[in-house]
């Protein structure tokens, strides 16, 4: 038998001859079969017209080429078709060959889920880590935060999101694998906020996640990568992404029942955009998009947010008349609203360091209820405030301008400089926040009684609380939120107010004029970070423990939190009979015995600390 040279289909390598007719690449170790040619031998007689006849004899036929070189080309194209349908059959089986992750195995999210269903040293089970239903991951201020719910968001329009805080330093060091939330069955939106402290996996699916419906990637996640995460696509959404190319573009015709798209990144040579016309989308937010005309093809959108844009050219505004809610951020070259007039369903209004300098176009704007201007300086209120009857919630900040009187009936929420509050007339104001040092420097509680429904207050950024007294003419004040906020005449004043029920201060100053302890038997939750004391008009305190018996007569807490500060005793606690919860982490905390007779107890943080005792305590109470 002859051969004929042959290469290996898979890796182009020579294919060499080995015993019993087995044909192997010595490079990628393919092996081929091939059957051996037989050729059959006849004799003929060839006659020849222009000569003599030449003497019978034996001949030998020639070699039938055509057959032996068909034969191994039928082979290798069998050979070729059966390694490529191999080849795709393993693709396809990969998604079930991935090993999925059934238990997390990062320490930050095992002691998130450990404390929030209550396990101490144990291991969170697997029906409890599917009871999440929503699941927000990110790392901000060198801390990481969980934003979670055991509702179904989709479900459930008012679902509670909870937000839980890493405290601890050293996990606060630590990054999240992307895998670990293989484990997390039961979701139904997943969003890793593009972080990238969540370190990327090279096999990961979420293909076993059936009722996934909403998802946002971790950093610099390719969106050609993320669309292989779904086992129908067409259950999906939600998607928050990054697109690199058209044809990743493309792939988003594959989620034919996607809803919201938001589009945190992409490259300039992207221009298919239009297509996007093909999906039911009702929200839409994209950043950094300098074309904006084909959005006139998104008639139906009831949703567009924008950021940082250079267009010019907003004609497609003006098609949007189905749109309700609308955010403009840094889109720089716009500077009239007149498009307004195009939108009658719309509710909300978000413009944000924009070169706008009036919005006469809200005047009598009865389908707005929210509006938010930011650092808009260049703009002028006016009167326009007063047409807009619907109001309920209002924000304006960093606002330089003229303020006219604003008469809100309606309004529930409002964030705004503490100069608007002697302009402002909302008697069914609820939830207030106040930036102190936008405006004069101070807030007079006093101030705040023309809102009789006030429920919370926070004010915000460095400045004087002066008129405390007052709020106790609040009844329904429970919550008081404070940020960088000085007390140096009323402290006693805060402490004891009587109706708030929850105090939450940070990087806030007090000074203490009394030798009086606080007695305050309506106070049940109490924050106390990054805070300065200082006793009459002395130094500043930096031993907390000197200022702590102030807080004896705090017996209504059910939880409170001092945390990275140098606190030691625990014995001014022993009397808070109702006390629930501590936080205490990062202090100089040595002995836990005065927490021995608090019979309510049930959670202690204390990491961070070097507690010699901790076998004192009941066996009930979980210590983290």
């Amino acid at each position: 038998m002859e051969f004929i040279k042959l290469n290996c289909p898979n890796c182009n390598g020579k294919i060499e001859y080995r015993e019993g007719q087995s044909f192997k690449c010595p490079f990628c170790e393919t092996e081929i079969m091939l059957k051996e040619n037989k050729v059959y031998y006849v004799d003929q007689t060839i006659n020849n017209y222009y000569g003599t006849t030449s003497a019978h004899k034996d001949t030998r036929p020639k070699t039938n080429l055509k057959a032996l070189l068909i034969i191994p080309i039928v082979f290798l194209c069998a050979f070729l078709g059966y390694f490529l349908l191999s080849g795709n059959q393993t693709e396809f089986g990969n998604h079930k060959e991935i090993s999925i992750r059934k238990m997390p195995e990062s320490e930050v999210l095992l002691f998130f889920l450990k404390d929030i269903f209550d396990k101490g040293e144990a291991m969170p089970s697997k029906e409890e880590i599917a009871s999440i239903r929503s699941l927000t991951a990110y790392y901000s201020e060198d801390q990481w935060h969980f934003d979670y719910s055991l509702d179904d968001p989709f479900t459930n329009k008012q679902a509670k999101i909870s937000t839980y805080i890493i405290m601890d330093k050293l996990l606060n060091t630590q990054k999240i694998e992307q895998k670990d939330f293989e484990a997390f069955t039961g979701l139904t939106a997943l969003n890793l906020m593009g972080d990238y402290e969540i370190s990327q996996s090279e096999n990961v699916s979420f293909r076993h996640l059936e009722g996934l419906k909403s998802y946002t990637g971790r950093f610099n996640e390719s969106f050609s990568k993320i669309a292989d995460y779904f086992s129908d696509k067409s259950n999906v959404v939600e998607l928050s992404i990054q697109i690199r190319s058209n044809d990743e573009l493309a792939l988003l015709l594959q989620f034919s029942n996607l809803q919201s798209l938001e589009i945190s990144y992409h490259t300039e040579e992207i221009t298919d955009f239009p297509l996007l016309n093909k999906l039911p989308l009702k929200s839409l937010s994209i950043k950094f998009a300098n074309d904006l005309k084909w959005l006139s093809l998104l008639t139906d959108l009831e949703s567009l947010a924008i950021d940082y844009s250079e267009a010019t050219d907003f004609s497609s505004f003006y098609s949007l008349n189905q749109l309700q809610n609308l955010k403009l951020t840094a889109v720089k070259n716009l500077k009239t609203l007149d498009f307004i007039q195009n939108m009658p369903s719309l509710q909300t209004l978000d413009l944000e360091n924009m070169d706008i300098t009036n919005v006469e176009r809200l005047r009598n704007k009865s389908s707005l209820t929210k509006l938010r201007l930011a650092s808009l300086y260049k703009l002028e209120l006016l009167d326009i405030m007063n047409s807009l009857t619907s109001l309920t919630d209002l924000s304006i900040t960093g606002y330089s301008g003229q303020i006219a009187p604003i008469v809100a009936p309606n309004l529930k929420k409002a964030e705004l400089t503490s100069t608007f509050l002697p302009k402002l007339e909302a008697p069914a104001l609820k939830d207030l926040t106040v930036d102190i040092s936008g405006g004069q420097s101070y807030l007079n509680g006093a101030e705040l009684l023309k809102y009789p429904q006030l429920e919370q207050l926070t004010a915000m950024e460095s400045g004087d609380f002066i008129g405390i007294r007052s709020l106790n003419r609040l009844p329904n004040l429970q919550t008081i939120n404070l940020k960088e906020t000085t007390f140096y005449e009323e402290t006693s004043e805060l402490f004891n107010l009587q109706h708030v029920k929850t105090l939450n201060c940070n990087e806030c100053k007090f000074q203490f004029n009394s030798q009086h302890s606080f007695n305050n038997n309506k106070l049940e939750h109490l924050t106390l970070n990054n805070v300065s004391f200082r006793i009459d008009n002395g130094d500043w305190v930096h031993e907390v423990d000197q200022v702590m018996p102030y807080f004896v007569g705090l017996t209504a807490l059910h939880s409170f939190t001092i945390q990275d500060s140098s606190l030691q005793s625990l014995s001014f606690m022993e009397k808070w009979q109702q006390i629930e919860e501590l936080h205490l982490e990062n202090n100089a905390i040595s002995n836990v015995e005065p927490l021995v007779n608090l019979p309510n107890l049930k959670k202690l943080y204390i990491l961070g600390n070097q507690v010699q005792n901790k076998s004192v305590l009941d066996n009930g109470i979980m210590i983290y």
